[in-house]
């Protein structure tokens, strides 16, 4: 599977379903055993957050938050960069970074069409002639992307989308290229690092929730993780990340005149923004229902179980109510109340029929489905590694581990999951590695939770190369950065998320989740570890 999920030879959600078929085969578990592994609690949170995030997409919310984001930080060229990444990262939290890539680049696109309006006439003579032209955007499914860039781009361009071609009579000065680089790829970057915010932000932060569930679940345990508990690691990592970000591609485009600021410019670039912002009408009934909906499915997340502070939660019965309750509840609201609600007020014209805030042709064609199936492959692999005894035999191989200290463990596994991921989608390596990382860290007698987390999280700082994530092929199609400039920008982000995240795991994270203290209920797992390892060196000896 993993050679398969490497090279893509199968859509990566067709090959997450051999073990369905390989499993009974071999004898290793049944087929009712391996089927019940791909769904879980987690995947059904999963699914209630992306059908919220549908909504939300729907009806132009997220276009709307982030044309007002960007008429309140200003569009002077200064200030355009954390323009696009502010929304970009706020955005993602909530929606799939691949869906809020695709609707920032189009903004993108046309304000830099603005720009190079206001630059025609005024071109160095010196610059390079170059055509730059746009190709359309679609929301691709993680489970669908070819690893080929080329057919990538092919796939887009086959779709109509928003953008704009850039093909203009005058070539663009080299300003205005070092400008458009800076807002394409600060947008990939800022949605790579806000999916880590959340627990439902990105698939890596899911697909840990499940595993973690499910370890802790077969010692008698709740997992602390749960989508309140992880803002606390989560918020604070991608802010200083965000951050980090922002300083590094300034340094990068350091000297560049394309960021000093042009009055003329910048006030057709505001007039734009607010035609387009007004193209949207004013606030609609449904897009007021939906952004309530919205807070009160964030509402019901964080205040569920405050860490020990108490919660909702507790007035259910122990371990009944999980994180994915809110979402499903949400969910169905969303299919019942009806969009053209104030309608059915008036005296006169009322609708003859009710069309609710969301429909389920909306949620088919905008849920990326193919995810749950590699989540279920994953699930189902770890488990049939602890049905065979290979978890065992991966814990006794890597005590070798055990005389480093856990933070430079974790720095490493995640510096090496980091770049891992540059050649392997960020789903199908931490469906591989993380079952591993769960076994080192038990084999070395710490709480599995100091390895997981940094390993999943490291997943979406891959940075270099277009095949990493969705939003970084995205840009990279777009024509503005060669191979070797992405690869040169992205090779310090990969390594100061990594430094970053690795302090926040060692620091309020270690504190806030006693990630320093293996629970009672794992030292039987420690002690035939220790005794197994004392056993061989002593044959040895």
């Amino acid at each position: 599977m993993a050679v398969y999920w490497a090279t893509e030879v199968f859509p990566i959600a067709v090959t997450a379903l051999l073990p369905v078929m390989l499993f009974p085969m071999t004898g290793l578990m049944t087929g009712k055993a391996v089927s019940m592994t791909y769904i879980t609690d987690s995947s059904m949170l999963f699914v209630g957050g992306l059908i919220m995030a549908a909504a939300v997409e729907h009806w132009n919310i997220h276009k709307r938050i982030a044309l007002k984001l960007l008429l309140i930080i200003g569009t002077e060229p200064t200030r355009l960069m954390i323009g696009m990444m502010l929304p970009s990262w706020f955005l993602s939290m909530w929606t799939s970074n691949i869906a809020t890539t695709a609707m920032m680049c189009p903004i993108a696109d046309a304000l830099l069409k603005e720009l190079q309006k206001g630059e025609s006439g005024t071109s160095e003579d010196g610059c390079e002639e170059e055509e730059l032209t746009n190709v359309n955007l679609k929301q691709l499914d993680p489970c669908e992307t070819d690893l080929d860039t080329e057919i990538a781009v092919d796939s887009m361009r086959q779709e109509e989308g928003h953008m704009t071609s850039l093909q203009t009579k005058s070539a663009p000065s080299k300003e205005h290229i070092q400008l458009a680089k800076a807002m394409t790829i600060s947008i990939a970057y800022a949605a790579n690092i806000g999916g880590t915010t959340t627990i439902t932000g990105c698939a890596s932060n899911i697909i840990l929730k499940g595993l973690a569930d499910e370890i802790f679940h077969e010692r008698g345990l709740t997992s602390p993780i749960s989508f309140g508990t992880w803002l606390v690691l989560g918020f604070p990592v991608s802010l200083l990340i965000f951050f980090a970000l922002f300083l590094w591609l300034t340094l990068y485009f350091r000297g560049c005149s394309c960021f000093k600021k042009k009055k003329g410019n910048s006030e057709g670039i505001r007039d734009f923004v607010k035609k387009e912002y007004k193209a949207l009408g004013p606030v609609t009934f449904p897009e007021v229902m939906v952004i309530v909906l919205f807070v009160i499915l964030v509402t019901l997340w964080v205040s569920r179980d405050l860490g020990g502070a108490g919660g909702w939660g507790n007035l259910f019965k122990k371990k009944y109510v999980t994180d994915s309750a809110a979402p499903t509840l949400v969910s169905a609201l969303l299919f019942l109340i009806p969009a053209n609600l104030p309608a059915f007020f008036k005296s006169k014209n009322r609708p003859l029929s009710v069309k609710p805030l969301l429909t389920w042709r909306v949620v088919h064609d905008k849920v990326p489905w193919g995810l749950f199936l590699l989540f279920g492959g994953g699930f189902a692999l770890a488990q049939g590694c602890k049905e065979s005894g290979l978890s065992e035999s991966i814990r006794e191989a890597l005590t070798v581990f055990q005389d480093l200290p856990v933070w430079v463990t974790s720095l490493l596994v995640a510096l090496l999951t980091s770049f891992i991921t540059e050649v392997v989608t960020n789903t199908a390596t931490c469906t591989l590695v993380l079952p591993i990382i769960a076994q080192l860290a038990l084999g070395i007698g710490v709480n599995p939770l100091y390895l997981m987390i940094p390993t999943a999280v490291a997943t979406l700082y891959a940075f270099m190369l277009p095949v990493a994530t969705p939003p970084n092929a995205m840009v990279y199609v777009l024509g503005y950065f060669s191979m070797s400039e992405m690869i040169r920008a992205g090779c310090i982000m990969n390594i100061l998320s990594v430094l970053i995240l690795t302090l926040g795991v060692n620091t309020w994270g270690a504190e806030y989740f006693s990630l320093r203290t293996l629970p009672v209920e794992f030292s039987d797992l420690e002690l035939t570890t220790v005794m197994s390892f004392n056993n061989s060196v002593t044959m040895a000896t």
